[in-house]
């Protein structure tokens, strides 16, 4: 398999995988505060779809270089945050919650779409095509979420 010159490509899209994944934890731990279940399969789901997206990734690391981060991005942690400070000062409700994830997932888009249109970076076809798939599934995931949030009356 072939492997990409500059790992820290590699490790920043596990990073927001993993802020991904801490988010969604978080947004769990709020709906069960807020008596919401009916998110929780769909949390859950989109935690285990960057689970596989980090599966993925993985083999494309060069040997030589660190393992991938179990960490999350210093903006995944502050993201958190706000969504806590969010979710106790404004509308503890459904709505909320469900536009404190779209923005999670506004987030994992930028970070996406950034290594797919910058063209600096050394990357093989491969490694291309499955960051522009992991994209393509996550863009639905972000639709769904925006969906369910506008559709709340």
């Amino acid at each position: 398999m072939d492997t990409i010159n500059d790992s820290t490509l590699i490790n920043d899209l596990i990073q927001i995988n993993n802020d991904r994944i801490a988010g969604y934890k978080k947004a769990l731990e709020i709906a069960k505060r807020l008596h919401i279940n009916t998110l929780n399969n769909i949390f859950f789901e989109y935690m285990h779809q960057s689970e596989q997206f980090i599966q993925e990734l993985k083999p494309y690391l060069q040997p030589q270089t660190r393992p991938a981060s179990d960490g999350t991005m210093i903006s995944g942690k502050l993201f958190r945050l706000w969504m806590d400070f969010k979710s106790a000062v404004s509308g503890n409700d459904e709505k909320s919650l469900l536009a404190s994830c779209e923005q999670g997932e506004d987030a994992f888009t930028k970070t996406y779409k950034d290594v797919v249109d910058n063209q600096d970076w050394e990357i093989t076809h491969d490694l291309l095509l499955l960051i522009e798939k992991q994209l393509s599934i996550q863009l639905e995931a972000h639709e769904y979420i925006k969906t369910l949030r506008d559709n709340i009356k």
